[in-house]
């Protein structure tokens, strides 16, 4: 009788053997959950397709991918490549990170008038890391109340709420 129950008990811990080796070999289909759990090979590979149909959190994370080296070669380069396309669509969180690779010349060449006008386009929609960040580059010195004023002009075209738009009498003058 022990031998019969011992059958059972070995069959049933093999099953469930096999069982939770099929469900654990289950590839991640959802990109946000794959770079979260650290696959982040498996993240790049669904986020590539969609970044490519202009996706714009795709292109961010792709950003964010090349920036760190994870799952692949760090490339500056190529995350500010990334960022650009999904900051020029209007994404918040890629505008603040594309003004970070201008504002430190990562990728880029380095530019305080161009960064301020990438974090005021992301805070202008609801960024805060932005917010600070033009405080800090108003403080600096570096940008003079004109420059931060037309900067501000330049990022209402990338700004999606017309609302949120920065509106002065120089707005309608052609700078061309």
């Amino acid at each position: 009788m022990q031998t019969n129950a011992m059958r059972k008990f070995i069959l049933i811990l093999f099953a469930l053997t096999i069982i939770l080796q099929v469900i654990g070999c289950k590839k991640e289909t959802d990109p946000v959950k794959a770079f979260e759990n650290g696959d982040y090979e498996t993240a790049f590979t669904l986020w590539m397709p969609l970044a490519e149909k202009d996706d714009a959190d795709a292109q961010n994370y792709l950003g964010i991918i090349y920036y760190l080296g994870f799952g692949v070669q760090k490339d500056y380069k190529k995350a500010v490549d990334w960022y650009e396309r999904a900051a020029k669509s209007g994404h918040a969180d890629a505008q603040r990170n594309y003004a970070d690779m201008i504002h430190f010349g990562r990728g880029i060449q380095k530019s305080n008038k161009e960064a301020y006008k990438w974090y005021f386009a992301a805070s202008q929609q609801g960024n805060k890391k932005a917010t600070r960040q033009i405080g800090v580059l108003a403080a600096s010195g570096n940008l003079s109340p004109n420059q931060q004023m037309y900067a501000k002009i330049e990022a209402n075209e990338y700004i999606l709420d017309e609302d949120k738009r920065f509106m002065s009498h120089d707005t309608y003058i052609d700078k061309k």
